[in-house]
C-alpha cells in the first residue's frame, strides 16, 4: 500500500511537528537521522527522543499525523525514497537482516537456531561483498535503506552479538559494511542522531529472560571515525576534498568551516611561465598552511629561484597580516614594501587577506593562494629549476597521495581547527574524536615504512602532515584542546617526525616560536607558554610598540 502523503510546512518561527523515537530502536534511529536530512530542519520539525516509544509524527498540539514509519520518510526527506522498485527491495534485505538477528534471541529450538543463523551469517555476508563495489546500496546516492543499513551495523557488536546471539561477526569481521557505517558516520545528519547510549542500553533493558540480570554492556561502540575511503567508488562533483569543504554539505551546530582560496592560476600556465627570480612567495611561519609551501620551497631547493618574505605571526586588529622585520625571523615586504598583506589584494580588487600567496612580480598579480596549489607546483613547475631532486609527487604514488592528502586534511590538518574553533561542546568532541583516529591511522601505516607512501624519500603526503604533527604537542594540545595524547604516545609518529626534522631544508622553514607566539600571543590574556621545550622568542624582549608594530 501506498504511504499516505504528509506534507511539513516550510520553516517558520516554530516547528509545526514532532518526530516523536526512541533512538534505541534502528527504525526510531533511522528516522531520526532521515530528519537531519530536511532543510532546516530544527525549524520545522521537533525531535523528542523518547525511550521505548514506538515511531510517531504528530502536530505539535500532540495530533497524530502518522505512525507508519514509511510515511514518515516519505514527509521528513522524500528523496530518500524516490528509489523505485530496487530500493523497496534493498528496505526488505536491511529490515530482513534487523530482524532475523532479533529472532535469534527469541529462538528456543537449538536446531532451528543454528539453521537461522547460517541463513543470517549469509545474507549479511552478501551485503558486505555488495558494499565492496558500491557506496552506497544503490550505487552513488544515499537512502533511506543505507540509513537502516547503518543502524543494523552499529549494533552488531553490542546488541545483536552481545544480547540475540548473532555471534558470527563483529562488525570488524565485515570490511565493507563497516567502511559504509563510517562513511556514514561522516555526516553530520548522521552522528548527530547517534545516542550510543540508548542504542545499547534500551534492548537491553526491554530483554527480559535474555538479561536476568539488568547488565547494560560497556563496550560494544565500533570505531567509526578512521578513514574509509570509499569516495572513490562514487563521484560527487569536482570537490578536491584535500583542499576544501563542501560549502554546500549539511553542517553540525557551531561547526566550523574554513573558507575557500580564490587565486587558483598556476604557474606554468601561459600567462605565467615558470622562470628564475619571478615569483615570489609571501607567508608566516606559524600558520600551517603556510609551512607547507614554504617547505616544499625548502625541499626542493628553490630558495635561489622563489624569492620569499616572511610575514609577521600577530595579526593587525584592523588590517590583518603584515610585515615587521624587528621581530626574529620576519622580513620586511621584499616585493614592494608594503606594509600590510592586504595591500596586495586590494591591488587585485580582492577582499581576501590570506596567506600563503604567490606573486608574479613581473605581472605583478597574484598566481595563487592555496597552500597545496603552491607545492604542487614547487614539485612540477618549478622543477626544473630546483637544486633538489626529490619528488614530492612521483607518478607511481599519486593516487596513493591523494588518497592520504583528503584524509589527512579532513581529519588532522582542518581536523585540528574545527576542534579548536568548535562553538558547541558537540561539534569540538566530533573534531576531537577523528583527529586522534587519524593520528591512531597514521601510526599504523608508519608500521612497515619510513615515510607515509613506500618511497625512500618524503613526499607531498609527508609535507602536509608535518605542520599539523610539528605543532600539536606546544599548541593544539592546549589551544586547541586536543589532549588526549602527545606525539611521544604514538611512537612510531614520534620517529617520523625526527625523521622529517632531519631532511634537508625542513628544520629551516619550520619554526615552533613562531607557531607559538602566533597561536597564543593574540588570545586571551596573550600569554605565550614556556614550555613544552623552551621559548626562544618571547614578548618580554621587546618593547610594546615593536610587538605591536607600531610605527
Amino acid at each position: 500500500m501506498k504511504p499516505r502523503p504528509l506534507v511539513i510546512p516550510p520553516a517558520s518561527e516554530a516547528p509545526t511537528h514532532r518526530l516523536v523515537v526512541s533512538l534505541g530502536d534502528p527504525i526510531g534511529h533511522s528516522l531520526a537521522i532521515a530528519r537531519g536530512f530536511l532543510e532546516r530542519a530544527d525549524d520545522r520539525v521537533e525531535l523528542a527522543p523518547t525511550p521505548h516509544a514506538p515511531p510517531r509524527l504528530e502536530r505539535m498540539d500532540g495530533t497524530l499525523e502518522s505512525e507508519d514509519w514509511l510515511s514518515i520518510v516519505d514527509a521528513v526527506a522524500p528523496g530518500l525514497l524516490e528509489r523505485g522498485p530496487a530500493h523497496a527491495d534493498w528496505l526488505e534485505r536491511v529490515r530482513g537482516v534487523l530482524e532475523g538477528a532479533h529472532a535469534l534471541g527469541a529462538e528456543s529450538h537449538q536446531g532451528i537456531y543454528e539453521r537461522k543463523v547460517d541463513d543470517w551469517a549469509q545474507e549479511v555476508r552478501a551485503i558486505d561483498e555488495h558494499l565492496r563495489d558500491h557506496r552506497y546500496v544503490l550505487g552513488g546516492t544515499i537512502s533511506f535503506a543505507d540509513l537502516l543499513l547503518f543502524c543494523f551495523a552499529v549494533r552488531i557488536d553490542a546488541v545483536h552479538h552481545v544480547l540475540w546471539k548473532a555471534n558470527v561477526y563483529l562488525l570488524e569481521d565485515l570490511p565493507a559494511l563497516h567502511a559504509h557505517a563510517r562513511d556514514l558516520f561522516e555526516r553530520p545528519e548522521v552522528w548527530q542522531a547517534t545516542d550510543w547510549d540508548a542504542l545499547v542500553r534500551e534492548p537491553h533493558e526491554e530483554a527480559g529472560d535474555l538479561n536476568p540480570r539488568g547488565l547494560i554492556p560497556l563496550g560494544g561502540r565500533p570505531a567509526l571515525d578512521a578513514p574509509h575511503f570509499r569516495q572513490s567508488l562514487s563521484v560527487e562533483g569536482e570537490l578536491d576534498a584535500s583542499v576544501e569543504e563542501d560549502p554546500n554539505a549539511a553542517r553540525a551546530e557551531g561547526e566550523w568551516v574554513r573558507g575557500l582560496s580564490r587565486h587558483r592560476a598556476r604557474v606554468g600556465d601561459p600567462a605565467h611561465p615558470p622562470q628564475a627570480g619571478r615569483y615570489h612567495l609571501f607567508a608566516p611561519l606559524n600558520c600551517p598552511w603556510s609551512h607547507r609551501a614554504l617547505l616544499g620551497r625548502a625541499v626542493k631547493g628553490l630558495e635561489a629561484a622563489v624569492g620569499a618574505s616572511i610575514v609577521y605571526f600577530r595579526r593587525d586588529p584592523e588590517r590583518g597580516w603584515q610585515f615587521n622585520p624587528a621581530i626574529p625571523g620576519c622580513t620586511e615586504d621584499r616585493v614592494h614594501g608594503r606594509t600590510y598583506v592586504a595591500e596586495y589584494y586590494e591591488a587585485e580588487g580582492s577582499e581576501e587577506r590570506s596567506v600563503p600567496f604567490l606573486y608574479d612580480t613581473l605581472a605583478e598579480r597574484i598566481v595563487n593562494n592555496e597552500s597545496a596549489d603552491i607545492l604542487r607546483m614547487f614539485d612540477d613547475a618549478f622543477g626544473p629549476l630546483a637544486t633538489r631532486g626529490v619528488s614530492l609527487y612521483p607518478e607511481a604514488h599519486r593516487a596513493e597521495i591523494d588518497r592520504l592528502n583528503e584524509e589527512i586534511y579532513q581529519r588532522i590538518n582542518n581536523g585540528a581547527y574545527k576542534a579548536g574553533f568548535a562553538r558547541t561542546q558537540a561539534a569540538y568532541a566530533r573534531a576531537f574524536e577523528r583527529y586522534f583516529a587519524g593520528l591512531a591511522w597514521i601510526e599504523s601505516r608508519l608500521r612497515d615504512r619510513p615515510w607515509l607512501v613506500d618511497t625512500d624519500h618524503p613526499t607531498e603526503a609527508d609535507l602536509r602532515l608535518f605542520p599539523t604533527v610539528f605543532r600539536h604537542d606546544a599548541v593544539y594540545y592546549a589551544r586547541f584542546r586536543l589532549d588526549a595524547a602527545r606525539v611521544r604516545d604514538y611512537p612510531r609518529l614520534a620517529d617520523w617526525l625526527r625523521r622529517m626534522l632531519d631532511w634537508p631544508g625542513v628544520a629551516d622553514a619550520s619554526d615552533l616560536d613562531h607557531a607559538r607566539n602566533g597561536y597564543f600571543g593574540r588570545t586571551g590574556n596573550e600569554i605565550v607558554p614556556a614550555g613544552p621545550v623552551p621559548l626562544a622568542l618571547s614578548p618580554k624582549d621587546f618593547s610594546r610598540d615593536t610587538w605591536l608594530n607600531r610605527k
